[in-house]
């Protein structure tokens, strides 16, 4: 399988005509079928594959991590391009969204309408969505702790807005030729309680790959706590290569580097990864 980061915060190192915003999409490409995992941010799904080489019109399935605009801003866009994929996402998706983090509520929910135009293509996950060679997994249960920064994150219309639960979050797995392969957009339930669900699903398949954003925000996390967190990762994954970045910030990637060594690296815009 062959994976393509389409949007993502950091710039390609040596091309600077792709689009890097806060945001991230995934392009899957496996033997005779494709996903895009998240759509980014609005204006650089499009042109960013047109640029990779990724035919978003031949896109198989789409699948909404859950209801951000960075992960969601190019989805009309997506689903105007290609006339037939269906795009799951998981139970209260589309309900509004705010943060909080810089004050006053501001809106971060999805930008398309989840009555609109293309209603009769949208699919709720509500379960284990178990296929030939991926299943896509429900907002993780678990009794690790979630991100800190989760408190400054509401869900709801005004006057009722409650801290979000993240119930819609959806992680991808990949059966892969050496193991698992484990794609998280933000990893709001946590990534330790996703990690653990994972191997609920499959405990006897080991890891071969943790990619995606785990919000482990500078202002937002302890390095004691960042510490704890890659030591339990490590614990639990002592072969598997980690790709993280977007909302995986500075401090916490140079403890997963000092924790993983040369099993860790960032994503960027435009990397490709072979397993």
């Amino acid at each position: 399988m062959t994976l393509t980061i389409l949007s993502e915060n950091s710039p390609h190192p040596k091309n600077p005509g792709l689009k890097a915003e806060h945001g991230l999409a995934v392009h899957v490409a496996l033997d005779g079928y494709s996903i895009l995992y998240d759509f980014g941010p609005e204006g650089t799904l499009l042109p960013n594959s047109k640029i990779l080489g990724i035919n978003l019109e031949t896109v198989n399935l789409g699948i909404l991590s859950h209801g951000h605009y960075d992960h969601a801003g190019d989805l009309e866009a997506f689903l105007q391009l290609n006339g037939e994929a269906m795009v799951n996402h998981g139970r209260d998706a589309f309900s509004p969204r705010w943060s909080i983090s810089k004050g006053s509520p501001r809106d971060v929910g999805i930008p398309m309408k989840m009555d609109g135009e293309f209603a009769d293509r949208l699919s709720v996950v509500e379960g284990l969505d178990d296929r030939d060679d991926f299943v896509i997994l429900p907002a993780a249960p678990g009794h690790c702790a979630r991100p800190t920064g989760n408190a400054f994150l509401l869900a709801g219309p005004e006057g009722e807005r409650l801290q979000d639960d993240f119930i819609d979050e959806l992680t991808l797995v990949i059966r892969g030729k050496k193991g698992l392969v484990v794609i998280t957009g933000c990893s709001h339930r946590g990534i330790l309680n996703i990690l653990d669900q994972v191997k609920i699903y499959c405990p006897k398949c080991p890891v071969s790959a943790l990619i995606g954003g785990f919000h482990l925000v500078d202002k937002e996390e302890s390095e004691e706590n960042l510490r704890k967190i890659a030591g339990q990762l490590a614990a639990s994954l002592p072969e598997s290569r980690i790709y993280s970045g977007h909302c995986t910030e500075n401090k916490a990637i140079e403890i997963l580097t000092e924790t993983f060594g040369d099993r860790y690296e960032n994503m960027y815009t435009g990397k490709v990864m072979t397993f």
